[in-house]
């Protein structure tokens, strides 16, 4: 069976996978179990397949800030579950609540509940653009609805976005995620390449790519096309795979509030990543620019699965039953996800996890910093509050083609191969990003600066 990766994946995650990482006979029970499942899921793995080659490292249990695999090997985490576990994993808060309701309400009804309505009345408290909520019960989920209410409200069709962002499975936004093939055009604008096979041709003719703050891209696009687009979705700060964590310009994101506001477009902010780890009320509280409607998810639940669009009623109203945009879903405002999130939010409410977390995040990116000076590699830290990010490059990386063109892919996986076998948990990325939760403790950082520090001190030996 050929388990290679398709190629539109390879120039962000097959340099991180292949030659650096060497498993031994102590890992005998993942590959046991990956001989299992490359027989009856693609390469041996649920979900995107994204893993140490030759094979995935299956997980038997997490708690905390760790992680521990099917052969016993113990990691510190900065996967984070691909980021909602703000707490840390099995926080007690959060398991109380879901094993409360579970056990006294049941799992699901699939019709209205009061805890539903509990959690968009809060939504509405914390959140600048909350006055109206719909739940689903993931990130691709709920951008796919933004994209439709957008286009309901606007009678328009296209769609603009950034390059190096990640916006969900759906048609509408897999482009441009992580290929690059050159510079963008004279106008600042890529080539829409479609990240998947199976794509219809029409959402390629209907998105405009182009690069993270760059605000005079922006601009020139809406005065050639300004009457056709219906919305703008951007990170605030950008976490995506290809890119890590890049944060915005001043005033890119309120200026791209004011050509929104000129044109009749609106502005989606998609805080599946920002939303309820950079503040309770989101990057856009933080970053003072409110959205037209913004997409929560990850950390909102602390791993449940729950996502959010938040929004005024005028547009969240487009929605049926009370508009025209078709939503629907089973699992929609389950009690069990609901109450995770009403915990999670509860736990957050004091401010004390994010003080704790961003604290820990400048300590992590002050160490690496520390480490990258004294063993003259050329790189540096990253760091939005408690997202941190490994730019191998002499200087600041602003957008997805900075990180194409300066950044050093050949540094990262020899770093992580060695993390990973220290017992430091990441993913394979073309930039490494570490999330942390409010289970991680300074000795997690000192620990993970230190094995940093001994690998290149290692290779300035050799």
């Amino acid at each position: 069976m050929d388990n290679t990766p398709p190629a539109s994946l390879r120039t962000w995650m097959l340099p991180m996978l292949s030659d650096a990482y060497h498993p031994t006979s102590a890992n005998a029970a993942s590959a046991a179990l990956w001989q299992r499942a490359r027989r009856v899921a693609p390469m041996g793995a649920q979900g995107d397949g994204k893993y140490y080659a030759p094979y995935p490292h299956f997980i038997a249990r997490a708690g905390g800030a760790h992680l521990w695999d099917a052969d016993g090997n113990h990691f510190i985490d900065y996967w984070n579950g691909a980021g909602p576990c703000v707490l840390g994993h099995g926080d007690a808060t959060v398991c109380d609540a879901v094993a409360g309701v579970s056990a006294a309400r049941g799992q699901l009804f699939s019709a209205p509940n009061d805890l539903e309505v509990e959690l968009a009345e809060t939504l509405r408290r914390i959140i600048p653009c909350a006055e109206m909520s719909v739940f689903l019960n993931a990130g691709s989920d709920i951008l796919c609805m933004a994209m439709r209410v957008a286009r309901a409200a606007t009678g328009r069709d296209l769609l603009v976005k950034f390059a190096g962002s990640y916006h969900g499975w759906h048609d509408d936004f897999l482009f441009n995620i992580s290929s690059y093939d050159g510079p963008p055009d004279e106008h600042g604008r890529y080539a829409p390449i479609a990240e998947s096979a199976g794509l219809p041709p029409g959402p390629a003719q209907s998105i405009r790519v182009l690069d993270y703050n760059d605000l005079d891209a922006a601009r020139a696009l809406f005065a050639a096309e300004g009457d056709r687009i219906a919305a703008i979705v951007v990170e605030p700060v950008m976490h995506g795979p290809a890119t890590g964590c890049i944060a915005p310009h001043p005033g890119f994101l309120a200026g791209l509030r004011a050509l929104c506001a000129a044109h009749g477009s609106l502005l989606i902010f998609d805080e599946i990543l920002t939303g309820f780890r950079h503040g309770l009320g989101g990057a856009q509280e933080r970053l003072d620019v409110t959205p037209d409607l913004a997409a929560f998810g990850k950390a909102l639940s602390n791993g449940y699965p729950i996502a959010a669009l938040c929004g005024p009623a005028r547009l969240i109203g487009q929605m049926s039953p009370a508009g025209r945009s078709f939503l629907s879903g089973t699992y929609n405002g389950n009690v069990v996800s609901v109450a995770a999130a009403l915990a999670t939010i509860a736990r957050l409410q004091d401010g004390s996890v994010f003080r704790h977390i961003e604290a820990l995040g400048a300590r992590l990116a002050g160490g690496l910093d520390a480490a990258f000076q004294s063993r003259g590699v050329t790189a540096r830290a990253s760091c939005f509050g408690s997202m941190v990010a490994i730019h191998c490059s002499d200087r600041r990386l602003d957008s997805f083609g900075d990180v194409m063109r300066h950044h050093d892919p050949a540094v990262s996986p020899k770093l992580m191969a060695q993390l990973f076998e220290q017992g430091v948990y990441l993913k394979p990325r073309r930039v490494l990003r570490f999330a942390i939760s409010a289970a991680h403790d300074e000795d997690d950082i000192d620990r993970t600066v230190a094995l940093v520090d001994r690998h290149f001190a290692a290779e300035a030996g050799a």
